[in-house]
């Protein structure tokens, strides 16, 4: 089962949250951070990648923010992921007995072709088919008058 970890969660909310304001608008990471109950320290790193991958721009000052580079139907899951995620090969490898049953070089070759084919499936799914199959209204962006 594949796992996401929390980077990407917080990348999708942020992203998701982008998506539904007005083009050219700026959202700052403190209120990502309050709107979503995000700590703020962690938010801010997963936007400084998001922004270095070239997902989102970054603009500094009083009228600064975060704004989407391109459309989320330009953005496929499998590139955020390579952007947040640590590819299970940088992670350290703990030996597992059962593995250890089966020659190193192809248990590390039939990982390799797992891990190749599932992110070959998720650069297929763009972020914007995801936000308008979801039925999740904490994602959406209301009026300030309303409330969740």
């Amino acid at each position: 089962m594949l796992k996401l970890g929390k980077q990407t969660h917080y990348a999708l909310v942020a992203l998701f949250h982008l998506d539904q304001v007005d083009p050219g608008s700026r959202v700052s990471t403190h209120e990502l951070s309050e709107r979503y109950d995000i700590p703020e320290p962690h938010l801010g790193k997963v936007l400084q990648k998001l922004s270095r991958a070239g997902l989102l721009v970054a603009v500094k000052g009083v009228q600064g923010g975060y704004e989407l580079n391109t459309s989320l139907r330009n953005l496929e899951l499998g590139d955020l992921i390579l952007a947040l995620e640590p590819s299970p090969r940088r992670q350290s490898a703990t030996p597992h007995t059962i593995l250890n049953a089966f020659p190193s070089c192809y248990m590390q070759g039939m990982v390799r072709e797992v891990e190749s084919r599932v992110l070959d499936r998720l650069h297929h799914i763009s972020l914007n088919e995801l936000l308008t199959e979801m039925e999740v209204p904490e994602y959406r962006v209301f009026p300030l008058e309303m409330s969740l």
